[in-house]
């Protein structure tokens, strides 16, 4: 990022930014995901693809080094390994997970309000180079994650880092779909 892009931003970028994402009916992507967590020797690492579509529905499907697919619709959590029975989790009763699924679903829906339900937002840079840290306000929220930082150019999302209280952190590089 430009060395301008370091300084906060007011808060007509924000609402720029949040502007534009609304506007994007569907998108995909690629990614490359590294977990660093303590409890382990090596970070782990996985590549897939991603698909967001309006209003609400979300799909992560990993491809190495094992098949998974995470899709969130509305308020359901559908996550299936490999050729497991899928587990469903309603969001609704699981504010936490909802929150975490919302920093992401929530910035590529432009839905500056949820992500406000429970977070503090800041941006840095502007439209075209941009940077929103997402510190948990909710305390459910933050005994998971200390802060999810989501990287972008315009309305392309390149990069998702969250840290969480345990010190283990997620670093997932978005690029352009296969």
């Amino acid at each position: 990022m430009a060395a301008e892009s370091s300084t906060r931003r007011p808060e007509g970028a924000i609402d720029e930014l949040m502007q534009m994402l609304a506007r994007v009916p569907e998108s995909s992507a690629s990614f490359a995901e590294v977990k660093v967590i303590a409890m382990l020797t090596r970070p782990l690492h996985a590549t897939g693809r991603l698909l967001y579509r309006r209003p609400a529905h979300l799909e992560k499907v990993t491809l190495e080094p094992q098949p998974e697919r995470l899709v969130v619709d509305g308020n359901r959590l559908t996550l299936t390994e490999a050729n497991e029975t899928p587990r469903i989790i309603d969001l609704d009763a699981e504010p936490a997970i909802r929150a975490l699924v919302d920093a992401i679903r929530g910035t590529l829906s432009g839905d500056l309000a949820a992500l406000r339900r429970s977070y503090a937002v800041t941006m840095e840079g502007g439209v075209s180079d941009w940077r929103l840290t997402l510190t948990p306000s909710d305390p459910g929220v933050a005994r998971l994650v200390t802060r999810t930082t989501i990287a972008g150019a315009g309305t392309a999302l390149r990069l998702v880092q969250t840290t969480q209280a345990n010190g283990d952190e997620i670093r997932m590089t978005i690029g352009p779909a296969p």
